[in-house]
């Protein structure tokens, strides 16, 4: 169902058709500090869907807020139905401080918590005020993602499994944006207080999809291109504009996600790299001791595809060392 329009989205007040605007917005939530964050709107010269597009979850993943960035640069409202809301970056703490995978105030993945706790830490206010002033005010919700400052990884999204109506918009959205591989997943990745952020717009109503391309910590043109284009894509699928990016291949259809940890704390030697394919039980790594002695032989749990892998040796005991694609 297409909201009102021009839409109310209360925290950034009256939105006018054929514009651009850009604000900074303080999320509600006491814990957060008044820290503005940057929002673009786009509302089209037309009535039309509204689209949340987000990035920066998780701060170090540069190629999807390099994205966002560009999009509010080049989609114009006089070729635009709809609105497009932008957001370049949800978790500055980790963005300003170079964080990997968790918000330096609390410690906490934000993807771990959503839909957030209005009473919770900090990433609980944050994720909860981002679905609340945005997803749920939202035709559909694209959340940009990649590597993490020390992951490799193949371009990939993931949209929650099922059989409602909901579902079956997300894997059609997902199909439109045209990324290799699409993970449809029915269980939590990790055992935690809450879900990620396409599950808890799902439960929601709003058709959400986790897009994943770059990661190591750069600012890869190539992964930034994927993700702009597959937002277009995602404009056109929607009927919000027309775009001359080419439609992509069907993905790869994954149904499970496998992450394999460490057990002992030392030095990772993978003998994968992002992309390989492999079968259960295959050696796909090594753990050594800092004396040289091998600790672990690491073997796959299933036969499956690399979507990401830890590029820097140094892991914990339990560290994580890839997740795996299951088909």
């Amino acid at each position: 169902m297409v909201k009102s329009h021009p839409p109310e989205i209360p925290i950034l007040g009256p939105l006018q058709r054929g514009t651009t605007e850009r604000h900074l917005v303080t999320l509600p939530g006491s814990a957060l500090n008044d820290e503005p964050r940057p929002v673009v709107s786009i509302t089209g010269a037309a009535p039309g869907p509204v689209l949340f597009v987000g990035s920066g979850v998780h701060g170090g993943e540069y190629p999807p807020i390099e994205a966002v960035i560009r999009l509010s640069r080049a989609i114009d409202p006089a070729h635009l139905s709809g609105t497009v809301i932008l957001m370049p970056v949800l978790n500055l703490p980790a963005f300003w401080s170079r964080s990997m995978f968790v918000c330096p105030v609390d410690g906490v993945n934000p993807n771990r918590v959503f839909p957030g706790d209005v009473n919770g830490s900090y990433s609980e206010q944050m994720t909860h005020a981002l679905i609340d002033e945005f997803v749920a005010h939202a035709d559909a919700y694209l959340d940009l993602h990649g590597g993490d400052i020390p992951e490799a990884l193949v371009p990939f999204s993931i949209c929650r499994g099922g059989v409602e109506a909901v579902d079956v918009r997300s894997r059609e959205l997902a199909t439109a944006f045209g990324l290799p591989y699409l993970l449809t997943v029915s269980r939590p990745i990790q055992p935690a207080k809450g879900s990620s952020s396409y599950v808890a717009a799902a439960e929601r109503g709003i058709p959400a999809v986790l897009a994943e391309a770059g990661g190591v910590g750069q600012l890869q043109q190539d992964a930034v291109e994927l993700l702009t284009d597959g937002v277009f894509r995602v404009l056109a699928h929607l009927g919000m504009m027309q775009t001359r990016v080419a439609p992509a291949p069907e993905p790869v259809l994954l149904t499970a996600f496998e992450w394999v940890y460490a057990q002992h704390a030392g030095m990772f030697y993978p003998a994968v790299a992002a992309g390989d394919e492999f079968q259960a039980g295959q050696e796909i790594g090594t753990v050594g001791s800092l004396f040289g002695e091998t600790l672990e032989t690491v073997t796959a749990p299933a036969a499956g595809r690399v979507l990401f892998l830890t590029i820097n040796p140094a892991v914990r005991a339990g560290g994580l060392l890839m997740g795996i694609g299951v088909a």
